[in-house]
């Protein structure tokens, strides 16, 4: 079978240290393809437009770079609903995708993964006109996260981040916001919500495996309610990292679609990138719209 590659590549992504490394990445590829055409972008939406533009030349379009970019290549072949297959290569800094799925963060294994891999249904998130593969989230939870220095996760793990989520909490905004679901509607003071289909949120929480599939339907929807106090949002983050997802101050269930609504408007997080500051926003799963490579040994 003729197989045609395009590979899109970030070139800002964080473990991409050489340039020089992508040339013998294509030579690897072309020995499994009959084509190998590399881009690199160099904007924003870069990747979205060049997936719109050529997906219907190839078999597989493949991104190297961190979620954001994954976010991009899936919202093109979201827009033109393509049935390209998509292949991955993680090279980003947080990388909650590739976690998720048991990706190699080694660049030339990930390469042979997608040349030798399997494709798997995978479901996408849809947030009003936009898309994510992972997670939308307002609140400042996320904020901790991506904004604890890379020395200290590395150094400390999850300690680093109780110590920089301490450090945040006089800064902590409560969002008033109602939550409409199958019907049913309820209000909550929240510091962080979340809508995912992820294992992984920011590389700090994990979800249990056993609950959570990139493939049945259902996105999952962590609420974590605003503490009264630093001893609350202390029992709060204790509680993360024990992975008690059922508990006074956090809560967690699956969900097809819901509505989140507020007097104010949020800024939302898409994949890890800001996604627009609504009022009110739909959120829901589209099964099984992405072809996704995997590895054979991971699943």
């Amino acid at each position: 079978m003729t197989k045609k590659v395009l590979l899109i590549v970030n070139p800002k992504a964080g473990k991409l240290k050489s340039r020089s490394r992508l040339f013998s990445l294509v030579k690897q590829i072309s020995l499994r393809a009959d084509v190998c055409n590399m881009v690199m972008t160099r904007r924003p939406s870069d990747a979205t437009t060049l997936v719109e533009k050529n997906h219907s030349k190839y078999d597989i379009i493949a991104c190297l770079g961190g979620d954001g970019t994954l976010n991009e290549v899936i919202t093109g072949i979201m827009n033109v609903n393509s049935d390209v297959s998509l292949g991955f290569i993680p090279a980003g800094t947080t990388n909650d995708f590739a976690r998720s799925h048991h990706m190699v963060r080694n660049i030339r294994q990930s390469a042979e993964d997608i040349m030798t891999g399997e494709v798997h249904p995978l479901d996408i998130g849809q947030f009003e006109n936009s898309y994510f593969s992972y997670i939308a989230s307002i609140g400042a939870f996320t904020a901790v996260s991506y904004k604890t220095p890379q020395l200290a996760k590395n150094a400390l793990g999850y300690g680093a981040y109780l110590l920089y989520s301490l450090n945040h909490f006089t800064s902590l905004r409560k969002h008033r916001v109602t939550i409409k679901i199958d019907g049913e509607s309820v209000t909550e003071d929240v510091i962080f919500l979340a809508i995912t289909n992820s294992t992984s949120v920011a590389g700090m929480l994990r979800y249990p495996k056993e609950k959570v599939k990139t493939d049945d339907g259902l996105l999952e929807l962590l609420i974590i309610r605003y503490p009264k106090n630093v001893l609350q949002w202390l029992e709060i983050v204790i509680e993360l990292a024990k992975g008690n997802y059922q508990h006074p101050l956090i809560e967690m269930r699956s969900v097809t679609s819901l509505s989140i609504e507020s007097s104010e408007a949020l800024n939302w997080c898409l994949d890890g990138e800001f996604g627009g500051a609504y009022k009110k926003a739909h959120i829901e799963c589209l099964p099984k719209r992405i072809n996704l490579i995997l590895s054979k040994t991971t699943q």
